[in-house]
């Protein structure tokens, strides 16, 4: 007995050690750590930079339209845009050393785990062995009382090691599934940000080939820029007037009482970090510019930057999508959906710059189904947000703009 004592105290030291990570391995993630951090000042510079180039379009975009000031304007959002994949670029790099960080800490985690588990079985298997001798014949091993009790005092100790290790071997197995939950999501997070590369990527692709197709059409000459302006406004003269009169008829037929009650949250907002700019009805802008025919705003608008997520208000179907600027640049919504809600209510998203989702497909309240833009006819970038009655929505070939949608419009405050 005095051997499984030994045993027992030898077992006891080894639950009680604590579990370090190799030298080699602590060096390595110190300098996992260092380049993190060197990541995320790199990150944080590129921010501070896109914020001032966002600035510099923010205010470019309330001064009068030339030629100049709309090459200018082209060239920053350029610039943004290839700040923008930077940064992006920037994040990968962070998001790759942070799962090869949680990699790291995961393999630790898993030998510490085995150590203990070893110890652990190893000791369970010596109490069974020890359980079949016989209590008098354990009493009789020891020559003295105080030998015996000494014993008993080493068991006890050993018990509370055990529990001790036990609760730490609990924590080890907890911290295990915690590490690997995060490693999950960061693959997760890496992979939306490789999406989003591919996206900015194709973004500053569009915005170079605008600039080449602008300085085609009006040859740098001012004369040609300021007609090809006056012929965009007569066109969007005609469409909106069209829109009008179309949708003045498509709102008798909507049915209130069939529809969801006024109520905050029955959408959520479709714009991620999205400014209201301009709210539904008969506002200012509307009353005070001929931008629309009878004075009156369809939707919301939210100003964002080009290539900001747009997502789905509620769950539901596309109805379709489109672009309006094949048929008539800068004349109407340029790239648009259309989703129908089973809650009966239709949502339109205009001015869009990418387009990911197609006709028939199913989406789920908050997926990306686009990114913001400037396209159709826009004063800057941002998002057109319209509200239907979804049996009232109709897909029309206008007389100037090819197939636009129309409905019977409410208004998106009382939804969102």
């Amino acid at each position: 007995m005095r051997q499984a004592t030994k045993f027992f105290f030898a077992v006891f030291l080894v639950l009680g050690m604590p579990f370090f990570s190799l030298p080699t391995r602590a060096a390595e993630e110190g300098t996992l750590r260092t380049q993190i951090e060197e990541k995320n000042r790199e990150i944080e510079k590129l921010e501070q930079e896109i914020k001032q180039y966002q600035n510099s379009l923010d205010e470019t975009a309330t001064t009068a339209r030339t030629l100049n000031q709309e090459i200018k304007r082209l060239d920053a959002e350029i610039r943004r845009l290839n700040a923008n994949i930077s940064l992006t670029q920037k994040k990968i790099s962070k998001k790759e050393l942070e799962i090869k960080e949680l990699s790291l800490d995961i393999k630790d985690t898993s030998a510490s785990l085995g150590e203990r588990q070893k110890a652990m079985s190893a000791f369970l298997r010596r109490i069974a062995e020890q359980d079949t001798e016989n209590q008098i014949e354990i009493l009789l091993s020891y020559k003295t009382v105080s030998e015996f009790s000494d014993a008993v005092e080493s068991l006890k100790q050993f018990d509370d090691a055990l529990r001790k290790n036990f609760d730490e071997l609990t924590a080890l197995k907890n911290n295990l599934e915690n590490q690997k939950t995060k490693a999950e999501r960061a693959r997760s997070d890496l992979a939306s940000l490789k999406r989003d590369l591919i996206n900015q990527r194709e973004l500053q692709k569009d915005g170079k080939t605008e600039k080449t197709a602008l300085l085609q059409a009006t040859k740098n000459q001012e004369t040609l820029y300021q007609k090809l302006l006056k012929d965009r406004e007569i066109k969007r003269a005609q469409i909106y007037e069209e829109i009008r009169a179309i949708e003045t008829e498509l709102k008798k037929q909507i049915d209130f009482g069939s529809l969801p009650a006024f109520s905050k949250g029955i959408l959520q907002v479709p714009i991620d970090g999205g400014i209201l700019t301009q709210g539904f009805g008969k506002t200012s802008f509307a009353q005070h510019t001929d931008v629309y025919a009878n004075g009156f705003h369809n939707g919301v608008d939210f100003r964002a930057p080009i290539g900001t997520p747009i997502r789905a208000a509620e769950g539901g179907v596309v109805k379709a999508t489109g672009n309006s600027d094949i048929m008539c640049p800068r004349g109407s919504y340029g790239k648009w959906v259309v989703i129908e809600h089973p809650n009966k209510l239709a949502t339109l998203y205009a001015h869009l710059s990418l387009i990911r989702v197609v006709a028939r497909q199913e989406v789920a309240r908050g997926d990306i189904i686009g990114y913001s833009g400037n396209t159709g006819y826009s004063t800057g970038p941002h998002l057109h947000f319209t509200v239907y009655d979804a049996r009232t929505v109709q897909l029309r070939q206008s007389r100037v703009c090819g197939v636009l949608p129309y409905g019977g419009y409410l208004d998106p405050l009382n939804y969102l």
